[in-house]
């Protein structure tokens, strides 16, 4: 065990994923149910890795704030979607900390990215909607070197799923269905 992180459980599980593929596939959902306004409650679903069920009870809320005509009950789905880029980060780094056998001593990571409501609010056309860019920064202190700290940033950042999701701009597809 090094920083929380079962190195000896990792290597057991990239050998199971190494003998079957499938058991390296992870599938993830959340439904969303609105409450009010701006408001909408998330349940997490069952997910799967590989052949395994695992339930998922966990919820939360999210709103916007009363500028963006919320009640500010809750994180908006921005900063949702910033915390989501930086845990995965921060995952990536933790757990190559450990492989490397490098103790942490802290880890703190920023997410942040500007939107110009203009174009979310169709004011001006051609203004993105989306973040034009996020910005991350990752505060460190233990016993690698800054060698070491840089080499973790740039595998963390290659081997987080939700930042290359980003970085790659996967399609988004859906459905509608009427009641």
């Amino acid at each position: 065990m090094r920083n929380g992180i079962s190195v000896t459980g990792l290597s057991e599980f990239v050998d199971e994923i190494k003998q079957n593929a499938e058991e390296g596939i992870a599938a993830y959902g959340v439904e969303l149910n609105w409450q009010s306004g701006t408001r909408s409650k998330v349940k997490t679903l069952p997910m799967t890795i590989g052949t395994h069920r695992i339930s998922r009870d966990f919820s939360w809320e999210i709103d916007e704030p009363r500028q963006l005509l919320g009640c500010n009950h809750a994180p908006n789905p921005q900063e949702y979607l910033l915390s989501g880029v930086g845990a995965c980060i921060m995952v990536g780094f933790a757990v190559g900390a450990s492989v490397m056998e490098i103790q942490l001593e802290t880890l703190k990571v920023t997410v942040q990215g500007e939107l110009n409501l203009a174009g979310f609010l169709n004011i001006t056309p051609d203004v993105p909607v989306s973040f034009t860019e996020l910005k991350y920064c990752i505060e460190v202190a233990g016993n690698g070197t800054p060698e070491q700290f840089e080499q973790l940033r740039q595998t963390a950042l290659k081997q987080s799923p939700n930042a290359m999701t980003i970085m790659n701009q996967v399609s988004v597809v859906g459905d509608l269905i009427i009641k």
